[in-house]
């Protein structure tokens, strides 16, 4: 399968639903869920739920990414707290390569949209625009740690 189909299979049919969404994140923080072990929890949770945020749509496409066998990892950014309008709210996209080319796929920003279109973003033109990039793999060594709190102190690679 491409990154596009994979993609596909990850937004079709799906909304975002943020107050929801957080919910759930609330429950994973509650109970200390490992870093290897969120990707199959949100996909799971996408395919019973059909809606989420930044946070499992990534998941969900890591892992299928992953399990396809791309170089893959988890991409954060910073991005702006809609009631502060601070830097200060923490964005999830999939920082993947295909051929020789980097990219960000940035699955929320499509089921924001309502369309079917393939967010997906050259890396270096993503990390002009929002700066720092954090860089993780909840399958790599850190993925026994709680991702929540202890994992996301490690990430594999950040870009300034």
């Amino acid at each position: 399968m491409t990154v596009k189909e994979i993609y596909d299979t990850i937004v079709a049919g799906k909304k975002y639903d943020y107050v929801r969404a957080t919910k759930h994140n609330d429950d994973m923080m509650e109970n200390n869920v490992l870093a290897k072990d969120l990707p199959g929890i949100e996909e799971e949770f996408l395919s019973c739920s059909n809606y989420g945020c930044c946070l499992h749509y990534a998941m969900a496409l890591f892992k299928r990414l992953y399990e396809a066998g791309f170089i893959c990892y988890i991409a954060i950014c910073l991005e702006e707290n809609p009631q502060t309008h601070t830097l200060s709210d923490m964005h999830c996209s999939v920082y993947y390569i295909e051929g020789c080319r980097k990219f960000i796929a940035d699955p929320v920003e499509t089921v924001k949209g309502g369309k079917d279109d393939y967010s997906h973003i050259p890396f270096d033109h993503y990390h002009e625009m929002h700066g720092t990039i954090w860089l993780y793999d909840p399958y790599g060594e850190h993925g026994d740690k709680p991702f929540f709190t202890d994992f996301l102190c490690f990430p594999k690679k950040t870009y300034n």
